[in-house]
């Protein structure tokens, strides 16, 4: 059985439930899903300074998850419900299985679909943080990263509708200012909106959860694993002091 761990790396819940049902909707018959926030960090990532945080809460729960694993139920993957890609490249280094940010994920699937695109993110502190990211991954001739000027919190509650419209309107300028060919939605908390977006664009719009499951779900089913020959190999075994001595590298 292929089990795919979804880790919102921020303490809102109303997004951990939004990710976790679009995550179940799309997976294959016999594909299990579970979904969880850390138990400590950030309401929100938004900008350098949450994402700092919330790394720490994003290893912890899955230092629980591997342990939980080594005792019968191994996570086949894990997908990282933060558009940031936070601590992404750490996780990968404390396990075998494989490790999926929306924002990688995503940017592969545009790349398929466009020749052109852009990312909407809800602030503008996202902004540079993401380009650095399409940097990153190789796509910064092909993506645009422009803000709506909201909050994230605003996509669960009674703010969603207003969300919602500020998303658009910032989408449309991408597509007649930018020269975007689809959009990519640079947040997890709009996972449900992506097929109603979709259908009033009329271009391909790509939502980060779906696309990151989809794929961890593909490398479980092929049984890849997290190479440990290089950069993710596992830490090396020290004293770690403080506060974070629960996170001391083991054998």
């Amino acid at each position: 059985m292929t089990r795919i761990a979804v880790i919102n790396p921020n303490m809102s819940v109303g997004f951990t439930e939004k990710v976790g049902a679009q995550a179940r909707r799309i997976v294959a018959a016999g594909t299990e899903v579970m979904a969880l926030n850390p138990q400590f960090g950030p309401a929100s990532i938004e900008g350098y300074y949450d994402e700092a945080f919330a790394s720490v809460g994003l290893l912890a729960a899955m230092r629980g998850l591997e342990a939980d694993g080594a005792s019968g139920g191994k996570i086949s993957g894990y997908v990282v419900a933060c558009f940031d890609d936070t601590g992404v490249d750490a996780a990968r280094c404390l396990t075998k299985a494989p490790v999926m940010g929306l924002c990688e994920a995503a940017l592969r699937f545009a790349a398929i679909v466009a020749s052109r695109f852009a990312i909407v993110t809800p602030m503008a502190v996202s902004v540079r943080p993401l380009e650095h990211l399409v940097s990153k991954y190789g796509a910064s001739s092909q993506c645009v990263v422009r803000a709506a000027g909201v909050r994230t919190l605003d996509f669960d509650g009674e703010n969603a509708d207003m969300a919602y419209l500020a998303l658009k309107m910032s989408a449309e300028n991408c597509l007649a200012e930018d020269g975007a060919e689809a959009i990519v939605l640079g947040c997890a908390g709009m996972t449900d909106i992506a097929e109603r977006l979709q259908a009033e664009l009329g271009v391909p719009v790509i939502d980060g959860v779906s696309a990151a499951v989809k794929l961890i779900e593909a490398m479980g089913m092929l049984g890849l694993q997290t190479s440990k020959a290089g950069a993710y190999a596992s830490p090396p075994v020290k004293t770690y002091d403080g506060i974070f001595a629960a996170f001391a590298p083991v054998e």
